[in-house]
């Protein structure tokens, strides 16, 4: 199961008005076969970070969402750092 993470840096001004204009492909891309989940979100904490998280079911699934995805220009944004991990298996933490 792979699980895509990390970070991005964005003007704070503009993070607000970057994060609504990727609504709709966020809700596209959680109907996507394969999608367990997919969230692009406002730090709570730094005003200029945004989080990254996904998780798929397999790393085909990662491979066509990934073929889909045309890369826009997003002038607002300073920098992406963006990490696969391969998971073998989970457990529940509580619930």
């Amino acid at each position: 199961m792979p699980i895509v993470a990390g970070t991005a840096y964005v003007d704070p001004d503009h993070r607000d008005t970057l994060l609504a204009g990727l609504a709709p492909s966020l809700r596209r891309v959680r109907t996507t076969p394969g999608c367990l989940d997919y969230v692009v979100a406002a730090d709570p904490i730094e005003p200029d970070r945004v989080n990254i998280y996904e998780r798929w079911e397999s790393q085909a699934h990662l491979d066509a969402h990934l073929a889909g995805v045309a890369q826009a220009p997003m002038p607002h944004v300073r920098s992406v750092q963006v990490v696969r991990y391969e998971i073998g298996g989970s457990s529940r933490l509580q619930g």
